[in-house]
């Protein structure tokens, strides 16, 4: 046996008995305790058996008389000599995820490895994700809005040194004074209590030390023809560029065209800095997919997809990302990872798109789409059909369809996007249409009416006060062109968030009683009131574009009217 080997763990041949190889797990004092390599007479990893194993053994009541090789552990971890730390821990999460019989904390030691399956020596796995998985960074997150915030506060909350940064002077000054713009439950205090710690800080321009992690999180909105304004981008790329050092990764969260992190990001850090990507410095793209209301969960909870420029450039991505979140999954290219956030977000909206197209077919029938959708649905395990909406919006999913579109326009997935994208419009604009038809049994005009749109962040539930996007704000703007006089309401979003958007606020007890519609376009609880049907004055149309209200009961109502998706009271 290797006289040095010996030293840090107890070494045995597979034809040892059970018993001997306790007896000196127990007795001989060596680095690694509680771990015992069987090696063949070549010195090559056989297995293993460790202290759990061995508890198992006893509690099973095995026959220690036995070989140990009978009860060895045939496939254990291991890593081939000379890897950097940060692969190391990259390299054996992946392993773990492999045998799906591992957690991280279950991993205390890992082999060292030869190409021959030689044994040259053993890492403490433990000790090593402390000082190097687990270490402070330097990072500098660009753009503070969802995504970079939660991201920034995250960061901070693990002991990086983050530096928040936007060109928005006033938006950081509120930020490092804790007042914040994003609503976000528990995003508040792991702010402040970062603040405190000195973890993190927010500035227009990255200050202090050196950044040697850079995260570009900068929107990338669309045009009216579907093509990326990447100007933000390119300006952050630039900023970063111009300070990039040897050993730097620059991390892509922004949603882009594919092919933008190689063929734009790439380019302007090489020509600024005079480096070389993936020799140089580590370039990758690691989307953002988390739900606004449920960011801070998320960036725990879901995989984090890594595409590095280089193995190594994904290797060092996933040691980072791996102190943040519970897993990653690797893509093969840049593009790839490019492509999978595209992917998500145009599905989740072609799905949507489904079902607001068969609540417009509803419509010709005069039938409750959310009624025909659960029925669908009832006990048909299948590919449930999403409930509708009236349209779909946010920042996300109004957007990366026509990115996705734009990648082989000419291709049955682009024609997929936009048909998705034109069928979600149509549903958006269906509250507007419902009202048309209401003031025409009347004789009347949509001017004449008096209406309170409520629910005005783009969705209800996770809860939000993000109103870009927002179909609610949309379906207010358009009733004011048509001339009726629109007010509006949110459980979440402020009063000053709603009139900065066009539309005056009101207060929703008060306005109930003054209004001829009441358009209901998110699902938030707090948006219905209990009894608010009742406090109306007057003849109204309640619109409930979630289905949140019984319609009998408020057809049962004199002078009511009820519509949902695909439905309105019929004339009596």
């Amino acid at each position: 046996m290797n006289s040095r080997l010996d030293t840090l763990v107890v070494l045995v041949r597979p034809e040892d008995s059970l018993a001997e190889t306790v007896r000196r797990m127990a007795t001989e004092r060596v680095a690694f305790f509680g771990l015992a390599v069987v090696l063949d007479d070549h010195g090559r990893v056989l297995g293993i058996i460790n202290n759990g194993d061995v508890l198992r053994l006893l509690a099973s009541g095995d026959d220690f008389s036995k070989p140990v090789a009978s009860a060895m552990v045939t496939d254990p971890i291991a890593v081939r000599p000379r890897t950097a730390p940060d692969e190391i821990i990259a390299d054996v999460y992946r392993q773990i995820r492999a045998k799906r019989r591992l957690t991280r904390e279950g991993v205390a030691y890992v082999l060292v490895v030869d190409e021959d399956g030689r044994l040259t020596g053993v890492v403490n796995f433990a000790e090593l994700v402390t000082r190097h998985g687990n270490r402070n960074e330097s990072v500098a997150v660009y753009g503070l809005g969802y995504v970079g915030l939660t991201l920034a506060a995250t960061l901070a909350n693990r002991n990086h040194r983050v530096t928040g940064v936007d060109i928005n002077a006033t938006l950081v000054d509120h930020l490092n004074a804790g007042r914040l713009h994003v609503y976000e439950p528990g995003l508040d205090d792991m702010v402040g209590a970062s603040l405190d710690r000195g973890t993190l800080q927010f500035a227009c321009t990255p200050v202090g030390t050196h950044h040697a992690v850079s995260i570009i999180a900068v929107g990338t909105p669309v045009d009216v023809a579907g093509k990326a304004d990447l100007r933000a981008l390119e300006a952050v790329t630039r900023t970063i560029g111009a300070g990039l050092r040897r050993g730097d990764i620059v991390m892509l969260r922004s949603t882009v065209p594919v092919g933008t992190t190689r063929e734009v990001v790439g380019p302007l850090l090489e020509s600024l800095s005079g480096l070389t990507a993936g020799e140089d410095f580590h370039l990758a793209f690691t989307p953002e997919r988390t739900i606004e209301g449920k960011a801070m969960r998320e960036l725990r909870e879901l995989p984090q997809i890594i595409g590095g420029l280089t193995a190594t450039c994904g290797q060092r991505a996933a040691a980072f990302w791996s102190n943040v979140c519970t897993s990653v999954v690797h893509m093969d290219t840049l593009e790839a990872a490019e492509l999978v956030k595209l992917a998500n977000n145009s599905f989740r909206d072609l799905s949507f798109a489904f079902a607001n197209g068969l609540a417009m077919l509803s419509d010709r029938y005069n039938v409750d789409a959310f009624r025909l959708i659960l029925a669908a649905n009832e006990g048909y395990p299948r590919n449930p059909i999403p409930l509708p909406s009236p349209g779909v919006g946010g920042y996300c999913l109004t957007k990366d369809p026509f990115l996705y579109a734009g990648v082989a326009a000419d291709g049955t997935h682009a024609d997929l996007a936009r048909v998705g994208r034109a069928a979600n419009r149509v549903a958006a604009n269906y509250p507007v249409e419902v009202l048309r038809r209401y003031v025409a049994r009347q004789n009347r005009q949509l001017s004449d009416l008096n209406v309170l749109v409520v629910g005005l962040a783009f969705k209800g539930l996770p809860e939000t006060n993000d109103l870009r996007g927002s179909t609610g704000i949309e379906v207010a703007r358009a009733l004011q062109d048509a001339g009726a006089k629109v007010r509006g309401w949110d459980a979440i979003a402020s009063p000053d968030a709603i009139a900065e958007h066009g539309v005056s606020p009101a207060d929703l007890i008060e306005a109930v009683a003054e209004v001829d519609a009441v358009v209901i376009m998110n699902n938030h609880p707090q948006n219905i009131p209990q009894g608010f049907v009742s406090r109306t004055r007057r003849p109204v149309i309640v619109f409930d574009g979630w289905s949140q209200l019984d319609a009998r009961e408020v057809e049962q109502h004199p002078g009511m009217t009820y519509a949902t998706m695909g439905y309105m009271t019929p004339v009596a």
